[in-house]
């Protein structure tokens, strides 16, 4: 994991902006904020944020598949490597959670779209055409914020491009 990286990982104040309002520039996708933690928790369990999500990895992985088979044959041992350096994470997430009385959904999703953005930023150091969005997730913690759901119709593609945004409003607490 590039230093840069953790570096941004380590410096992001998490959660404590959560029911706010921010503004990023240039942001490729919508975002509607939410109210509550019972609307984020709702939605953050909801088949269209996991479709969404999984779509994500999936269209990284096939565009790994096809374009950078050799560096994809590492795929779980780097995973793994990601996975040891997020630990801190989870465990922000966990207190996060018990604190507000939350469910494991969470920590789940949060270490997921975080583990997400750290392959991307690997792969991203190989190959500057990966498909991205759990770089865009990250922004979204960064300002304190989590990304917990869809509003549009998830689109499977099997070729490995990059995600159209159109159409797609992320929800935010």
């Amino acid at each position: 994991m590039s230093n840069i990286f953790l570096e941004k990982i380590n410096n992001i104040e998490w959660f404590s902006n959560c029911g706010k309002e921010f503004h990023i520039s240039d942001f490729p996708i919508e975002i509607k904020f939410l109210q509550s933690f019972d609307e984020m928790e709702s939605n953050m369990s909801s088949q269209n944020w996991e479709d969404l999500t999984m779509e994500a990895r999936n269209r990284l992985t096939v565009f790994l598949d096809k374009n950078n088979r050799n560096n994809y044959q590492d795929w779980n041992k780097i995973a793994e490597i990601k996975k040891s350096n997020l630990k801190h994470v989870e465990y922000i997430a966990k207190e996060f959670a018990e604190k507000n009385e939350l469910g494991k959904i969470i920590v789940d999703d949060v270490l997921w779209n975080i583990l997400g953005a750290a392959m991307e930023n690997h792969y991203f150091s190989i190959n500057k055409k990966i498909p991205i969005f759990f770089q865009y997730l990250l922004e979204i913690y960064s300002q304190g914020n989590i990304p917990c759901g869809l509003i549009g119709e998830v689109e499977e593609d099997f070729g490995g491009k990059q995600i159209n945004f159109s159409g797609y409003t992320i929800l935010v607490y």
